[in-house]
């Protein structure tokens, strides 16, 4: 009897041990396959500078927006490579590594509160559930590092206020400076992790201390960046590129799936039932929650999944009443609060899997469909989608009639980009840079003056001479392509301004609902208008 007692949990074991290889096989695969967009085509840019000065110099000029943590240990590892080693794969390795870090910090902070199991379930709803995680995984950018080092420093407070050892002030010093370093709303993340840890045992005073000297030297960093900060955020004149939210985004944000949120919202009334239960059977007081020393790591996770949803709910509101700030992947972070929800709900099934297992395996079933699901979806597509102006295929629309004899000008930098990475005739396509349209259209796109003024760096800092000013295009009188994106204004700036004979040659043609349709036009004639 033993022995098959024994059995049970080797099976669970075993089956989650090969569920959690094939899941990272299959998120391996598709991420080091991924092709690049826009975003990350940056990054490859900016780590074939010459020296970290030259890095940092394009880092300034907002080619990037983040702090320069993560481009910093990038180029650095890069620098090592052979040739025949991609860059691209190893970094997205990294980026995958970093993840499985944060990860395991997450594990252990939540078996400070609950079983290891319930921890696994938690850790499993994450990543075959949240489309949040994946992007933080997949994308070529900090948000790997963002995530990992919230995650990391969350533990390491804990740490701190169980152990108190010189080394681990170090190891949380180390931890809020690289969230700090990660991205500029990093620093606010240290403060709600560093404030979790007073509140949880507020007479402390040792321990206060010990948490103010490790938060310090993050915020001096934050300080001796903010003048970088400061030059980075002028992309955005005269105006940015983020609009302002709505319920979606809040909701978005909070959850950091759509997905998340419907289960939280299920799950939360038979969360506080059970909870009510457990305090009845144990003859708890709320009071003793709040002050007995045993319950300080509960108190603790409550706190910081109350700091990091509290600094989302007034990043939301200042979106609303005075300027937006609120863009998803900007609150990675929140990740931490979905892993804690997921530990709960997989926590109350476990408790009531003898009394209601019928409830519980019907739930285990819906959950278990939904990961496949997704899984097998993120495994089979791009996490990005399909390019900017693709072809029913997939591929560029243009393709066919891009021949390498004709320059085609592009007006949006998710067009160009990829299109010089990938497209057979790269040579051939140009960024057109053009002020007017700043200044002129920006109701049509809010992103025309942030994409100006990065193309634009780029311009000068690699250099890009693929980069040209519309008097510069114009100039040699030769006929040339446009490939024309709905809401981008180049075109219609230059037939506002100019005589123009236009042929259209195709459209893009898709099946995806909302995806939009791109123009490519042949220009014959361009004269400045008398």
């Amino acid at each position: 009897m033993n022995s098959t007692a024994l059995s049970a949990p080797k099976l669970l074991r075993i089956v989650g041990t090969l569920l959690c290889i094939g899941i990272s096989a299959a998120f391996t695969a598709r991420s080091v396959n991924d092709p690049l967009w826009a975003d990350e085509l940056l990054t490859v840019h900016l780590l074939q500078a010459a020296s970290l000065r030259k890095l940092w110099d394009g880092i300034a000029l907002g080619i990037d927006g983040n702090p320069p943590l993560y481009l910093t240990v990038a180029w650095l590892l890069t620098r090592w490579l052979p040739a025949s080693v991609s860059a691209v794969a190893v970094l997205k390795l990294l980026n995958l590594a970093l993840v499985a870090a944060g990860l395991a910090g997450l594990w252990y902070l939540g078996r400070r509160v609950a079983s290891a199991a319930a921890c696994w379930g938690g850790v499993l709803i994450l990543v075959t559930l949240n489309e949040n995680l994946l992007f933080a995984a997949f994308e070529l950018r900090t948000y790997a590092v963002y995530f990992a080092a919230a995650a990391l420093a969350a533990l390491l407070q804990q740490r701190l206020m169980e152990h108190g050892r010189p080394r681990d002030v170090l190891g949380l010093a180390l931890g809020f400076a690289a969230l700090s370093l990660s991205h500029t709303f990093g620093i606010v993340y240290a403060g709600c992790i560093a404030l979790a840890g007073w509140l949880s045992r507020p007479r402390d005073i040792a321990t206060l201390r010990r948490t103010l000297s490790a938060f310090a030297p993050s915020l001096v960093l934050m300080l001796a960046w903010s003048p970088v900060l400061r030059e980075q955020l002028k992309v955005a004149s005269p105006y940015g590129w983020i609009t302002r939210p709505g319920w979606p985004e809040l909701a978005e944000v909070v959850f950091s799936s759509q997905l998340i949120m419907v289960i939280s919202l299920v799950a939360a009334p038979f969360v506080a039932a059970m909870a009510v239960t457990l305090l009845r059977r144990q003859q708890l007081r709320p009071g003793t929650i709040l002050v007995a020393e045993p319950w300080q790591p509960l108190r603790y996770v409550v706190l910081v999944a109350a700091g990091f949803t509290g600094f989302a709910l007034c990043s939301w509101l200042v979106s609303l009443i005075a300027f937006p700030i609120v863009v998803t992947r900007f609150f990675a972070p929140q990740l931490v609060v979905s892993f804690l929800a997921g530990v709960v709900l997989s926590e109350c099934m476990l408790a009531a899997a003898t009394r209601r297992r019928a409830v519980v395996l019907s739930i285990g079933l819906v959950l278990a469909a939904l990961m496949l699901r997704n899984v097998l979806d993120h495994a089979a597509t791009p996490v990005h989608g399909r390019p900017v102006c693709a072809a029913a295929s997939g591929g560029f629309f243009e393709r066919a009639l891009v021949t390498g004899d004709l320059p085609v000008i592009t007006d949006s930098p998710h067009v160009f980009l990829p299109r010089i990475a990938y497209a057979s005739h790269r040579d051939a396509y140009r960024f057109a840079l053009d002020w007017d349209v700043v200044l002129n259209y920006p109701d049509r796109s809010r992103g025309n003056a942030v994409d100006y003024h990065i193309l634009h760096g780029l311009q000068t800092w690699l250099p890009m001479p693929q980069v040209m000013t519309t008097a510069d295009i114009l100039r040699d009188n030769r006929p040339f392509l446009v490939l024309e994106t709905p809401a981008r204004s180049w075109f219609a700036q230059l037939r506002a301004t100019h005589r123009v004979e236009a042929e259209m040659l195709a459209q893009s043609a898709s099946d995806v609902p909302g995806e939009m349709t791109c123009t490519l036009w042949k220009v014959t004639r361009a004269e400045a208008a008398r």
